[in-house]
């Protein structure tokens, strides 16, 4: 589904570790893999130049980590100077990258105020989406639980459907990037529809749940069309909550979201659909920027 990875990592955040299992992620589809760090400005003197001991430290440390290659798969080692958001969307047009994995933690993120100014920078200018992982859970997995979650990266996605233009941009992209391959893995695709219990009469629910089964059966279709194996649910209740639950019970890997406001992920005084799921939600989210 997506060919072309960059992983950005702080070298604390765990995903450094993904070096070391390169053979997996041939499983999930990938082609090449590019190890994006950045290494900030030496300050120590009187004028902040290039860190370029550290670069060269942090280079050899990463070529290091790479083990069991395949030949089938690329490995780029990008470790470049300076902050972060510049750099990986420099990194994104150089290698023409498909998607960007972040490790950032939310809560500390916030409290520090980094989180929102680098994914601010990224939702303007990237047009790929990003898929954000808990350092938390990836730096406590074994090496074996690891291979797996690399193998199964973009195995099996949530795709919550509540209509509109924001969904259907979603599933525009999801299709947009299936017909790129030709696939050789089976990528799942669950899509959910929750329809909120705001009315008190049990006919219009039933109406607006039979409405929303009979709008999934057709996007089920178009994703079939592509080669990809679906299946379709419509539940009742609060959309958060259901989804949650569905992933606990279906075992997917990650949650994809699109949203069509600007800078979500900075804005945490508004509420929006793709922040919560962010906030409440321990799984992998894949989140599509609005392309303006």
């Amino acid at each position: 589904m997506l060919q072309r990875c960059l992983i950005c990592t702080d070298l604390k955040d765990g995903l450094q570790k993904f070096a070391r299992f390169i053979s997996s992620f041939e499983h999930s589809g990938l082609k090449e893999i590019t190890f994006l760090h950045s290494v900030p400005l030496w300050t120590e003197g009187e004028i902040p130049r290039v860190d370029h001991e550290r670069i060269e430290e942090v280079k050899k440390f990463l070529s290091s980590q790479l083990e069991n290659v395949p030949d089938s798969i690329q490995v780029n080692l990008e470790v470049l100077s300076g902050d972060p958001a510049p750099n990986i969307i420099e990194t994104v047009e150089k290698n023409n990258i498909d998607f960007v994995i972040l490790g950032t933690t939310v809560k500390t993120a916030i409290q520090e105020g980094l989180f929102g100014s680098t994914a601010t920078r990224l939702t303007k200018k990237l047009k790929v989406p990003l898929m954000i992982l808990r350092p938390q859970l990836i730096s406590v997995y074994r090496d074996e639980e690891l291979a797996l979650r690399c193998k199964h990266l973009n195995r099996f996605w949530l795709v919550p459907y509540k209509g509109g233009k924001s969904s259907r941009y979603l599933i525009d992209k999801v299709k947009e990037y299936c017909q790129k391959e030709s696939i050789k893995t089976q990528h799942q695709i669950l899509l959910l529809t929750v329809v909120e219990e705001v009315s008190r009469s049990p006919l219009l629910l039933e109406n607006r749940m039979e409405e929303a089964q009979k709008d999934l059966v057709k996007i089920e279709q178009e994703l079939k069309d592509l080669g990809l194996e679906v299946q379709s649910m419509v539940k009742k209740g609060d959309p958060i909550t259901e989804i949650l639950d569905v992933c606990l019970n279906y075992d997917v890997s990650a949650i994809a979201v699109a949203d069509d406001r600007d800078n979500i992920l900075l804005n945490w005084t508004v509420k929006s659909f793709a922040q919560e799921i962010l906030h409440r939600s321990w799984f992998p989210l894949v989140y599509f920027p609005l392309e303006k």
